[in-house]
C-alpha cells in the first residue's frame, strides 16, 4: 500500500460500471484514502443520461467524489491533449484529458479501455486501474466479496456492454495486475 494518498482520474466507463452495478457509493471507500477526481470533460460525457447525473451530482454534493475544470492554463497538459487526439482521433475527450492530466500530475487514471488508454499510459509512466483492478481492491479490502464481484461484472456486460479481458466473466478469471502502489 502506497504511503501519500494519491489522485485517481476517474473515467466515464468506470462511472458507468459503478452506476450500472448500484455501487457508485461505493468507489471512494473503496479507493479510500485516495481520492476520486472527475475531470469537467469526463462529467460532461458521464451526465449525458439524466440519472446518471443525479447519481453522480450526489456523490460530488456530498464531497465523496470531487470535480475538477480541466487546466486549460496548463499550455503543457493542453498541447498533450490536442496530441493524443491527433495521433488517435477514436479516442474520446474524457479519457484524453485524463491521460493528458495524468502525465503532467503523476495521477492514476481510472479507465476500462485498456486498448486506448494502457499503452498510452504505460509509454508515459502513467499508473492505471480498470474496473477488475478496483473489485480486487474491494475484495482485498473486504469490502466486497467474489459473489458480489461476479453479480458486478454480469451486471457490467448486460447492461452497460463493458469489455473484460477476453474470459473474465468472474472474479476467479481475473489475474490482478501488482496493484501495490494504490
Amino acid at each position: 500500500m502506497s504511503d501519500q494518498p494519491k489522485i485517481i482520474l476517474l473515467d466515464c466507463d468506470i462511472i458507468s460500471h459503478f452506476i450500472t452495478s448500484h455501487c457508485l457509493n461505493d468507489l471512494p471507500v473503496i479507493l479510500f484514502p485516495h481520492k476520486c477526481v472527475v475531470l469537467d470533460y469526463v462529467y460532461n460525457e458521464a451526465t449525458k443520461q439524466t440519472f446518471r447525473k443525479v447519481i453522480l451530482d450526489n456523490l460530488i454534493k456530498s464531497r465523496n467524489i470531487n470535480l475538477m475544470t480541466f487546466p486549460d492554463s496548463n499550455l503543457a497538459i493542453k498541447e498533450e491533449f490536442a496530441l493524443i487526439k491527433r495521433k488517435n482521433y477514436l479516442i474520446g475527450d474524457g479519457e484524453r484529458a485524463c491521460m493528458a492530466v495524468a502525465k503532467h500530475s503523476k495521477d492514476i487514471v481510472a479507465s476500462s479501455n485498456f486498448r486506448d488508454v494502457a499503452p498510452y499510459c504505460n509509454a508515459n509512466e502513467i499508473l492505471y486501474l480498470g474496473t477488475l483492478d478496483i473489485l480486487t481492491i474491494a475484495v482485498n479490502k473486504e469490502i466486497y466479496d467474489e459473489a458480489t464481484c461476479d453479480s458486478f461484472i454480469q451486471n457490467a456486460i448486460n447492461n452497460n456492454k463493458a469489455r473484460f479481458p477476453k474470459g473474465v466473466t468472474q472474479m476467479k478469471f481475473y489475474v490482478a495486475k501488482d496493484l501495490s502502489f494504490i
